[in-house]
């Protein structure tokens, strides 16, 4: 029986997009007059999402490197869950810490807090340089003064993987029956990489996913349906449940096929719904989240592919707020309950409920 086509579209493929990029334009406040090492080539057209259980709309990137730093903040200057008053859904899914350290090899991030100082800036910009050989994008957005009692939590996560049989690149093909946008993959005369696929699950042409497997075990899952789920959460939970019920071939097969698109984007994002907000460090001390940001970086090709992600929150602790004067007036001129007791004792000697206070002032001259 022929196989319908096997067509591999991807949450990521959303990140591809006819329109022209947009240039990030700088906030003036806390920033260097260096700060334009945003790129021009950065676009402003993604949704960048902070956690996995975040809800998610069309267009939407979420890279775990922001919550590194939030749970250091957390773990490391507050010493319990951040508490914002009100509540801010953002704050609730960040203090879950779903996404941590231990969802990645230590050989692929960097993390750095201390004073917002120049020698931590240039202690940040060795060990990137020198873990990655890679160069900071934001760190030149803040201020950096000495003797500075402003806390700066850092991370970066690098990760380079490639296929270890190189993809076909296939013929330019319509996204959602528009434009005309490049792809790799495998089609029925080109079958270079058919075993670095896994099908995952498959229920119909619309609804499957399919993982490829690269030299470095990194694995790139892709997904195609209609999704119900509103966060990345519940959609990655959705495919594990129906991969681990999938009881059909789990290898491509001669007559199916794979379309993937490449993806190359670069993406800033300054969380300003964070900024200003209020809370205290374990010690008591209020304070304030001056500047919150974060920058993904993705690539993916025939060969394989790369992703960079930096995110940086710097806080200043901030006076405490003058507590208003409470005038306490201790009126029993309601119901209420008296007892009588000698000092030491355990118990008292005499009690009584007031209820109607003319009884107990019948014989008051």
């Amino acid at each position: 029986m022929k196989k319908e086509y096997l067509f591999i579209t991807i949450l990521l493929v959303m990140f591809i997009s006819a329109c022209g990029k947009k240039e990030i334009k700088k906030e003036d406040n806390n920033t260097n007059s260096n700060s334009n090492i945003i790129s021009s080539n950065t676009t402003s057209d993604i949704n960048v999402v902070t956690s996995l259980e975040d809800t998610i709309t069309n267009d939407t990137a979420w890279c775990g490197t922001f919550n590194l730093v939030w749970n250091d903040l957390k773990e490391n200057y507050v010493k319990q869950d951040i508490i914002i008053n009100p509540e801010k859904e953002i704050v609730t899914n960040l203090n879950k810490s779903t996404f941590s350290k231990k969802s990645l090899n230590e050989n692929s991030y960097y993390t750095k807090f201390g004073y917002q100082t120049p020698e931590l800036k240039k202690e940040i910009e060795e060990n990137i340089k020198k873990k990655f050989n890679q160069t900071s994008d934001i760190l030149d957005l803040f201020k950096w003064e000495e003797n500075s009692k402003s806390n700066f939590i850092y991370a970066m996560l690098y990760k380079k993987f490639t296929f270890a049989t190189p993809f076909n690149q296939l013929k330019n093909n319509t996204f959602n029956g528009n434009g005309e946008f490049r792809y790799f993959g495998i089609d029925k005369e080109k079958k270079d990489g058919i075993n670095q696929v896994e099908v995952l699950f498959y229920d119909n042409s619309s609804n499957y996913a399919v993982k490829l497997i690269t030299q470095e075990n990194d694995e790139i899952i892709l997904l195609k349906n209609s999704n119900t789920e509103n966060n990345f959460l519940s959609i990655y939970k959705n495919i594990m449940n129906k991969s681990n019920n999938y009881k059909e071939n789990k290898k491509l097969e001669n007559d199916d096929t794979l379309l993937v698109p490449y993806i190359k984007f670069d993406t800033f994002k300054e969380f300003k719904e964070l900024e200003g907000l209020v809370s205290n460090y374990a010690d008591g001390t209020p304070f304030t989240i001056d500047k919150a940001v974060q920058t993904i970086k993705m690539q993916l090709n025939e060969s394989g592919g790369d992703i960079k992600s930096e995110a940086a929150i710097s806080t200043k602790a901030t006076s405490a707020l003058e507590p208003t004067k409470i005038i306490r007036n201790f009126n029993f001129n309601t119901t209420f309950t008296i007892f009588l007791k000698e000092k030491d004792m355990d118990l008292p000697y005499f009690a009584a409920y007031i209820n109607d206070l003319s009884i107990f002032q019948k014989n008051d001259n």
